[in-house]
């Protein structure tokens, strides 16, 4: 296993680190923690304000960046993963991506930035960038508070929405083939128009949604048996964008 962590932080490194070490890992993981440095984002008047020129503002962003992506290596190798750091200049959501591609990452882990000023919000951005357009897996880490991975009693929950097709089956065989910790719960569901769930349940309309779905969450959970996770599994009616969310937020809460 490959995992690829992108930091901008103290914050986001301290996060990651929470995230890796809240679950195992296969034997021989290696994660290779890069951090960005964009200098653009510093108007000129801080950093010449603060006694920078534009060559010395970019040695100490870099400076830095060593330093943050330097913090994750050591408690990365108390969780038996080999690690190898990168402080990259440019455009975080091109490098990210690429750098998936070239090394190459099974997986990618990368923070989200919900506030809601500018800068953080061009954050955002990136992430939803590298969903978009990484070669691999992505998740999405949250800080505390926000994150309902992980309850209070400890145990691992993961929602999986599945259609039954080819892009679903490559998340469900992701989901089989990596380790979780004990008392994980895999709620698989699939999601029908509520129009024709309502017509098919009366009897008026033999269109088979509601038969697709049951079919997607019966060949999910198949696939799932030998991952040693706990499984359920539901047939939901409404649009998949709300209700995913909304599952994901009420979900044993």
């Amino acid at each position: 296993m490959r995992i690829l962590l992108a930091v901008d932080s103290i914050t986001t490194a301290e996060m990651m680190i929470k995230a890796v070490a809240s679950r195992p890992w296969a034997t021989g993981t290696r994660a290779r923690v890069i951090s960005v440095v964009e200098d653009t984002d510093m108007p000129q008047e801080v950093w010449r304000e603060a006694g920078y020129n534009r060559a010395a503002l970019r040695k100490e962003m870099h400076r830095r960046g060593e330093q943050i992506a330097g913090l994750m290596a050591e408690p990365l190798k108390r969780c038996g993963i080999n690690v190898d750091i990168a402080v990259m200049r440019g455009d975080p959501a091109w490098l990210i991506t690429d750098e998936a591609r070239i090394w190459p990452a099974d997986s990618i882990l990368i923070r989200a930035h919900n506030r809601t000023d500018f800068r953080n919000w061009m954050l955002g951005s990136v992430a939803k960038s590298v969903i978009r357009n990484a070669p691999c897996s992505v998740e999405v880490v949250r800080a505390p508070g926000e994150d309902q991975s992980v309850l209070s009693n400890g145990h691992m929950k993961i929602l999986l929405a599945t259609d039954g097709s080819e892009h679903s089956d490559v998340a469900v065989r992701s989901i089989a083939g990596r380790p979780w910790p004990e008392g994980t719960e895999v709620k698989v569901m699939s999601i029908v128009n509520p129009l024709v769930y309502s017509l098919e349940e009366i009897g008026l309309y033999q269109g088979r949604g509601t038969e697709k779905a049951h079919r997607a969450i019966g060949d999910a959970t198949h696939i799932l048996k030998g991952a040693g996770v706990q499984l359920s599994g539901e047939v939901i009616a409404g649009r998949p964008d709300q209700r995913i969310i909304n599952e994901a937020k009420n979900w044993g809460g």
